[in-house]
């Protein structure tokens, strides 16, 4: 179901934008699912974002030893199907959410947080002042290869108890994306500086989420590319909370998301 969705966003002066009604279409519709082979195009030069079938082993996940003992493999697994040219390494955190949580926190290296109801994308380069050249990269801010194309995916997914209909994630499809409009800021959550991508809003840009999605679904959408195809500045898969209209009384939501970062060499 398509419908209007309330979103936040930032502004040049820094004051935000908040409760701007924009269309939020139903990808689940329009586009399905992936069939899990090869998707370069729509992660890296498309829209930015699929939805993938993604059985999982896991039963409570609120337990972040059976996550990690599960789950970690699993998203592994479904990052290199789905961009095999690059090389992914497993990791070691993830992030649950949950309408119960106020503040950001991590625990035994495990981030809880509220649902983000701030249109952003978590990483970003620092540019010049005239907003053209990359002055330092998100990878070399983080210890990542700068002599070989970095890209960062999230694997998201609902791990409510019925199919979620509260605050769904919403994607921005980052083709609709004008790049005079986003605003590179520091993230104020990341344990070391670095930035963000924050976002002015612009009728232009086209909302999706995927109704209904259920634990065995992963939402996955790009988050970085250090050497895009077309030679531009990156421009990311701007998301959010979005609070869905009469879904006041349903079932509250719970999340899990995992990111990845995959290398692969540079053209020569």
């Amino acid at each position: 179901m398509d419908f209007t969705g309330a979103l936040n966003f930032s502004s040049n002066a820094g004051d935000p934008r908040l409760g701007i009604n924009t269309p939020i279409r139903d990808a689940r519709r329009l586009f399905g699912k992936h069939s899990q082979g090869n998707a370069r195009e729509i992660l890296l030069n498309g829209r930015g974002f699929l939805l993938a079938s993604s059985p999982s082993g896991v039963i409570n996940w609120s337990d972040p030893k059976e996550v990690a003992n599960k789950h970690y493999e699993e998203a592994l697994t479904l990052a290199q199907q789905l961009l095999p040219d690059f090389e992914f390494k497993p990791i070691s955190s993830h992030t649950f959410r949950d309408e119960s949580i106020k503040k950001h926190h991590w625990i035994d290296g495990i981030q809880y947080g509220p649902c983000a109801e701030f249109v952003h994308n978590d990483y970003a380069d620092t540019l010049s002042s005239d907003q053209r050249q990359i002055e330092k990269s998100f990878a070399e801010i983080m210890g990542l290869p700068t002599d070989k194309r970095v890209v960062g995916i999230n694997i998201w997914r609902s791990v409510s108890s019925s199919p979620l209909e509260r605050f769904p994630l919403a994607v921005c499809d980052r083709t609709s994306i004008d790049p005079s409009d986003l605003i590179y800021a520091l993230n104020g959550e990341a344990p070391i500086p670095f930035n963000a991508h924050y976002c002015l809003p612009n009728a232009e840009q086209r909302w999706f989420y995927y109704s209904r999605q259920v634990a065995d679904e992963a939402l996955v959408f790009t988050t970085y590319d250090s050497h895009p195809d077309d030679g531009e500045l990156f421009k990311p898969t701007l998301h959010t909370a979005v609070s869905k209209p009469g879904s006041e009384n349903l079932t509250p939501r719970e999340s899990i998301e995992v990111r990845f970062f995959g290398i692969t060499e540079l053209p020569r």
